[in-house]
């Protein structure tokens, strides 16, 4: 049987070496660290910003408690039905009589009401006159008053007046012979009633028709010059 031949002597080969690896490149020198800058705000932040802070400030103005509306002069220390001298009803149905019951009076310091009444001595029929008056110190009562006497929803309605106040009505939701004017900050009213009834005799009394010109000009007249005392 003949075998793999074998070598006898001669130098024997060495075993394959791998290479080395070559050492990995120096670094590159170190250069000098950019300064930190911060980043410029986006210009919408910056709008924000001024429009949060216009804001803030507009918000303690609008919340300032020394910033009062101007009351026109109206003043809170006299009694309207002594003030008020209605001339012009005291001429149609006699003298002004003593005030009726006392008066409803509420001192608050966001709103001053004051609602009295005083008798007119008429014959056969006597009348009252029901005087009311409103100072609204804080608020403004024109949005409110306008939307009441525009919608009948809210117990509008009349006619309006011109010449007096801001803001007047004649009739509507007071009765036919009322007067509601709007003046600044004060709300005032004149209602004129008739006493119809007879508490003696336990019977009513029939009324006289009045005239709706001469009684809106009798009440034009007597809430100017009311108007006029309250703030005197």
């Amino acid at each position: 049987m003949i075998s793999e031949p074998e070598l006898v002597g001669g130098t024997a080969f060495p075993a394959p070496a791998s290479a080395p690896l070559a050492p990995p490149p120096p670094p590159p020198p170190p250069s000098d660290p950019e300064p930190y800058r911060p980043r410029r705000p986006w210009p919408w932040a910056l709008g924000g910003a001024v429009a949060a802070s216009a804001l803030w400030a507009g918000g303690l103005a609008a919340y300032d408690p020394d910033d009062r509306p101007d009351l026109g002069g109206y003043r809170t220390d006299r009694d309207p039905c002594e003030t008020a001298e209605l001339s012009g009803l005291t001429a149609a149905f006699g003298p002004k009589g003593p005030a009726q019951d006392e008066p409803l009076k509420a001192d608050h310091p966001a709103l001053f009401e004051w609602d009295c009444s005083v008798t007119l001595a008429s014959k056969p029929v006597p009348y009252t006159v029901r005087v009311s008056y409103s100072l609204h110190r804080v608020t403004d009562p024109g949005p409110e008053f306008e939307a009441r006497r525009a919608d009948p929803q809210l117990a509008g309605g009349g006619d309006r007046v011109g010449g007096i106040g801001e803001l007047a009505y004649y009739g509507g939701p007071w009765g036919d012979q009322s007067l509601e004017v709007l003046d600044g900050q004060a709300v005032l009213r004149l209602v004129l009633q008739a006493d119809d009834y007879d508490e003696e005799k336990d019977r009513p009394i029939e009324a006289p028709q009045l005239d709706p010109a001469a009684m809106q000009t009798y009440l034009v007249e007597d809430m100017q010059q009311l108007m006029k005392a309250l703030k005197s």
